[in-house]
């Protein structure tokens, strides 16, 4: 059992010390992750801007041709007026010279509306690229930044962590459940040895003959107090990060 609460021990200091390293990043990884999909944001913006414009050209072009191509059949109706042998005749060729007319009304209209949106589009593809100059200077500082921190921290912290894969091993699963249980609840700090006959989590005095209980390194007590795992001196002097 000794052994046992030795390795909760262990795997206390290593997860404090893991604590602090990651402390050292602090939100930087969330923060370029967030920098990141930002920029994936806007990157497909500008994309969506320039189909939109080059669309909104072939549209302009394609409609353009059609008008031209409209007034020549006008032309041609209203010379063939002239050359009709009745009424009929002429009506049809009006009709056709009314639907050709409203046809290119539309497509002015519309012709207008896409340089509207051209104009919109451009302005929205400038803020746009703005935005993206400005989050790819910033992305590239914050990326300086935690590889500098990574660079310093990482041998350590990979080191660590082997430790606690070696400390787990040796841990019960029903006590590694309590320990990230009380470890998640209380501030990362689930395992607190005695210390001047207190609990070195909470500080609360620890009855005497609880003490000589928990100095036999037989079984596991819990804190009255904080609900921490209370380990002796001696366990906490003999274990060695």
């Amino acid at each position: 059992m000794k052994h046992k609460l030795q390795s909760l021990y262990l795997l206390q200091l290593l997860d404090t010390e893991l604590d602090e390293l990651r402390e050292l990043r602090g939100d930087l990884p969330e923060a370029v992750n967030s920098m990141e999909e930002r920029l994936r944001f806007v990157e497909q913006r500008i994309e969506e801007c320039d189909t939109a414009l080059k669309k909104g050209a072939v549209d302009r072009s394609t409609k353009e041709k059609e008008s031209l191509e409209l007034i020549a059949k006008i032309e041609k109706y209203r010379a063939q007026q002239l050359e009709v042998h009745n009424n009929k005749e002429y009506d049809a060729l009006t009709r056709e010279m009314e639907v050709a007319e409203n046809t290119i009304a539309t497509f002015e209209a519309e012709i207008e509306a896409y340089a509207e949106q051209s104009t919109q589009l451009k302005d929205s593809k400038v803020q746009f690229e703005k935005d993206r100059d400005e989050l790819i200077k910033e992305l590239e500082e914050k990326r300086e930044e935690l590889r500098e921190i990574l660079a310093s921290t990482g041998q350590e912290e990979s080191d660590l962590a082997v430790r606690r894969e070696g400390a787990l091993k040796e841990i019960d699963e029903d006590y590694f459940q309590m320990y990230t249980r009380i470890r998640g609840a209380k501030n990362g700090k689930a395992v607190a040895p005695i210390r001047r006959g207190s609990c070195s989590g909470c500080y609360n005095i620890v009855p005497p003959q609880r003490i000589l209980e928990i100095k036999k390194n037989d079984r596991l007590f819990i804190c009255e107090h904080c609900g921490r795992i209370l380990v002796s001196e001696e366990i906490a002097l003999e274990t060695k990060r």
